[in-house]
């Protein structure tokens, strides 16, 4: 399965959640290859720190892809079969994000609680990915990520109109969100979610239970494909 986190804009936590979801994976037994389109490279900085701290699995794979062509490829030759393929596209509108959704079975759209933030998933769900499905003929669905909540995002009434936003654009929303915790903090850090000799249980379902979500969101939409 190939899943890109894409949106058009930085901040969001894209990085973490991609950081959580490979971690996950490679638990899992999954085969697992990060190809990082993004120019800042933060990918394969991880798994270099990783691989420094000792913490970098062998069945982690990290592929830097600077070029549309290089996603492309890159995403063609790890694909297959108990393998994972994630892609980091940069937070920008430009040809490298549209060749990772391209590529993808299924795109993950990480939301924060900000207008800009909002605004900028929604243009991914409205705009892009069909551009994607108009060039490649099949389709691409996609599920909201909340990151970086807190319970004041939860409960505050000033942000029940971005929650409505979000719910009113019909692109299904995660059951599970990534809390604003130090675990996540850590995978900036030579550190995947198992990796600590104290990790955080609560971070570990969050990611697991987001994991999921992206599997079940991929799963219904083609059955409704067929």
């Amino acid at each position: 399965m190939i899943i890109s986190a894409a949106i058009a804009k930085g901040g969001t936590g894209k990085s973490t959640l991609l950081r959580a979801l490979a971690s996950v994976a490679l638990k899992r037994g999954y085969a697992v290859t990060l190809i990082d389109g993004d120019v800042r490279q933060n990918m394969s900085r991880w798994g270099q720190m990783l691989k420094e701290a000792g913490n970098r699995p062998e069945t982690l794979q990290l592929v830097s892809a600077t070029t549309p062509r290089e996603i492309l490829k890159a995403a063609e030759l790890h694909n297959g079969e108990r393998s994972v393929v994630l892609i980091d596209t940069e937070g920008t509108t430009n040809d490298n994000l549209m060749a990772g959704l391209f590529a993808s079975d299924i795109v993950v759209v990480p939301i924060f609680f900000a207008l800009d933030d909002v605004t900028a998933a929604i243009q991914i769900t409205d705009h892009y990915i069909p551009l994607a499905v108009e060039t490649r003929g099949r389709p691409l669905p996609a599920v909201f990520v909340l990151t970086k909540q807190t319970i004041i995002d939860a409960k505050a009434r000033a942000l029940s109109e971005l929650r409505a936003i979000i719910q009113a654009n019909g692109t299904p929303i995660a059951q599970h969100a990534l809390q604003n915790r130090v675990a996540y903090r850590d995978l900036q850090s030579g550190q995947t979610l198992y990796s600590p000799d104290q990790p955080d249980a609560k971070a570990i379902a969050e990611s697991e239970g987001v994991f999921d979500d992206v599997l079940k969101t991929f799963t219904e939409a083609m059955r409704q494909a067929a």
